[in-house]
């Protein structure tokens, strides 16, 4: 059976009855809402804790601008929230308690203004949930002994045709110009190659996370991205791609002139030409010019990673969607808290997709059984890393091996292991400073920059 022989980017399509629930159709809307919930409660909430334990930054955005025209219309609200509520039975990622349901109507009214007379519905269904769900996590950060404030800015160019034209005739400058961005955060109403000058501007020198569909509606250039290779302030971009959009909008687009060019102008090469040749099949040609992407870009961050988005189709049985999300950062605590989010994503959907199944209980033992496995094969890695490379400090060996092996196994695991290794006698330290900590504890005690390891 072909999973995505039904593959259908309308938000609006139902399902047909003969169907079965768990073989619904996938959307754009259904993707980019699970990938941002995912984003925002396993990466964000981490990455944004980590920012505010420095004591220098006291703000972060979280910038989306998906380009793929998803957005969920006003006069369809129900049908959203029906497409919704299948994409929460089959999610694309692991579905996370108090996350609010994707295209749920939320009310944005300024407090103490009541909605006019009989549009009380237009003003809540016109605006997307992820914007409560980012500020219920800002509530949430602003709480903490380190306060941190999370705002969103959601950028949206809308599909009219008469909007778009009335844009193009106006030309993009001029547009920009009259684009109001509000600094604490909401929705603006334009695309991503407008709003960007005058957004980068009113964010200043703020942290910021950013996912963008480059692929969409309309295709990135340099000049698109450029602002956000050379940003000074910490800079995480989010690239969430879909293969569907690559073959059928990017291909054949790279076949004309124009848009060779500007794709050789966003590479800053023309090496992928060779992908369009005729003995490279469709998939082929895609990976590679991803790929491409992605080496582009590895010269403006410290490292630039491919994540595989896991779906479950049914009880038990889990599978990679289409599309791929591209990871690029300058902080090494940012990739940290990215490889965190998914490894812990990656097991928990396993986990839940044998939820209620037959022999449930022997499920979860496998489980228990290959992540004992795992764990031991991360002891032999580190013990020979260590052996090989002679590594001295702990936090050097750690980054090589959790680069090497991006999104299997989470920082606490090669602490635990480096705690294991210590304990056996295997590996000694020398440490910096004695630890006033009791015997009990001891053996947990991770070393430090400034602590030597000697490998035996």
């Amino acid at each position: 059976m072909n999973l995505w022989a039904e593959f259908d980017d309308n938000p609006d399509a139902s399902l047909p009855s003969s169907r079965q629930p768990h073989e619904r159709r996938l959307t754009d809307y259904a993707v980019q809402a699970s990938v941002r919930d995912w984003l925002l409660h396993d990466y964000a909430a981490a990455y944004c804790r980590s920012l505010a334990a420095t004591r220098i930054f006291r703000r972060c955005y979280w910038v989306e601008a998906p380009g793929t025209g998803a957005r969920m219309p006003a006069n369809t609200a129900p049908e959203g929230a029906r497409e919704s509520k299948r994409a929460s039975q089959a999610p694309l990622m692991a579905p996370m308690e108090g996350l609010s349901e994707p295209g749920s109507p939320i009310n944005l009214a300024p407090a103490g203004v009541r909605p006019e007379k009989g549009r009380p519905k237009a003003i809540k269904q016109d605006v997307p949930s992820t914007l409560q769900s980012i500020k219920e996590l800002s509530q949430v950060l602003a709480r903490e002994s380190r306060p941190i404030t999370l705002h969103g800015l959601i950028l949206e160019a809308g599909s009219s045709k008469r909007g778009a034209a009335k844009m193009e005739q106006k030309g993009q400058k001029a547009a920009a110009r009259e684009l109001i961005i509000p600094k604490e955060g909401g929705l603006v109403r334009a695309g991503w190659s407008e709003a960007a000058p005058v957004l980068l501007s009113t964010i200043d020198q703020a942290a910021a996370i950013f996912l963008l569909s480059p692929f969409g509606k309309t295709i990135f250039s340099y000049e698109d991205l450029a602002p956000l290779y050379t940003r000074t302030a910490p800079t995480e971009l989010c690239l969430l791609i879909s293969h569907k959009q690559v073959q059928t909008g990017l291909l054949p687009s790279l076949r004309t002139r124009a848009g060779a060019s500007a794709f050789t102008t966003l590479l800053r090469n023309d090496r992928w030409k060779v992908l369009l040749a005729d003995n490279f099949e469709t998939e082929q040609s895609i990976d590679g010019l991803i790929n491409a992407l992605m080496s582009s870009m590895q010269q403006h961050f410290l490292t630039v990673q491919r994540i595989a988005l896991p779906m479950q189709v049914r009880p038990a049985v889990i599978e990679l969607a289409p599309y791929t999300l591209i990871f690029a950062t300058r902080r090494q605590d940012s990739l940290t808290c990215m490889n965190d989010a998914v490894c812990i994503n990656g097991r928990r959907l396993d986990r839940q997709s044998h939820r209620g199944v037959l022999m449930e209980d022997w499920f979860e033992k496998q489980q228990q059984e290959r992540h004992a496995e795992q764990f031991e094969l991360l002891y032999e890695r580190i013990l020979q890393a260590g052996r090989t490379q002679r590594t001295r400090r702990w936090p050097e060996l750690r980054q090589r091996l959790l680069l090497a092996n991006f999104g299997q196994y989470t920082l606490n695991d090669y602490d635990d292991v480096i705690a294991r290794l210590l304990s056996s006698g295997r590996v000694q330290c020398e440490w910096r400073q004695r630890s006033p900590i009791t015997t009990d504890t001891e053996e947990r005690r991770i070393p430090g920059n400034e602590d030597t390891l000697l490998w035996k």
